[in-house]
């Protein structure tokens, strides 16, 4: 009861700081949500493209929330390095809060921010002619990719954070990652245009992955193996950068 008790009450401080500065949820919502409108009319009549089934928004919205997962993550990262450097992780530390409640508590309010961004964007394209071929349960599997892609890419802002403790060397770390990652993947445009080195290096990137299954799930056209792949690829480096960020959280602890 513990761990749920103060892991309650640091996701509910986590929010009020959203409800007294609502800017923050707009910031990391506004490059995908640029993205989202900007290439779905400039590019609409990419329709001819090898890769391309139905309309190029059918195609980019789907990348589109698997970017907006990556940036969101950028949040947890700064979040627990201004709480490092105001004190206030030093601080819980003093008393009996239960320690994997200073990052569950984060982590939720950070999900939080993420799936009402999410909500934002498919409600944009659905405004634009999006249509989700998969219906209901297919946009809650959606809203399941887009939280475990999220909770993978924030255990690695996360561990930036606890190593670097300066949110301007988390953001600096995530842009270097995430724009190359992005535009060398299947998220805006298929690989089949791509020179062939690009195409090698998507087939090893993970925002291809959940690109394509999040894709899959818009268009109808899931398959097993997709999914299976994609979510294993997912799961590992949600373990991967976790172990990262337990290491560093156990430092800082200790």
């Amino acid at each position: 009861m513990t761990l749920f008790y103060d892991t309650q009450s640091l996701f509910i401080r986590g929010i009020t700081k959203i409800i007294r500065n609502p800017t923050l949820l707009f910031v990391n919502l506004l490059t995908p949500l640029l993205f989202l409108l900007l290439f779905s009319q400039l590019l609409q009549k990419l329709t001819s493209l090898p890769g391309l089934t139905g309309s190029y928004l059918t195609y980019l919205t789907p990348g589109i929330l698997v970017m907006n997962a990556v940036f969101g993550s950028f949040q947890s990262g700064m979040s627990i390095v201004n709480d490092v450097n105001l004190g206030f992780l030093q601080k819980m530390l003093l008393t009996q809060v239960s320690r994997p409640a200073i990052l569950l508590g984060r982590l939720a309010t950070d999900l939080l921010v993420m799936i009402i961004q999410s909500i934002i964007i498919i409600g944009v394209a659905l405004i634009l002619g999006l249509r989700i071929s998969s219906g209901v349960p297919g946009l809650l599997l959606i809203f399941v990719t887009v939280i475990l892609f999220d909770l993978a890419w924030s255990g690695l802002m996360l561990a930036v954070g606890l190593q670097t403790k300066k949110a301007e060397t988390v953001s600096a770390v995530g842009n270097i990652l995430a724009f190359p990652l992005l535009f060398v993947s299947s998220a805006l445009l298929p690989t089949a245009i791509m020179p062939r080195w690009a195409q090698l290096v998507s087939d090893y990137n993970p925002l291809s992955y959940a690109s394509n299954v999040t894709r899959d799930l818009v268009q109808g056209g899931l398959t097993w193996h997709t999914f299976g792949v994609a979510y294993a690829i997912i799961i590992i480096l949600a373990i991967a950068t976790f172990s990262a960020t337990l290491y560093r959280f156990r430092k800082v602890v200790d």
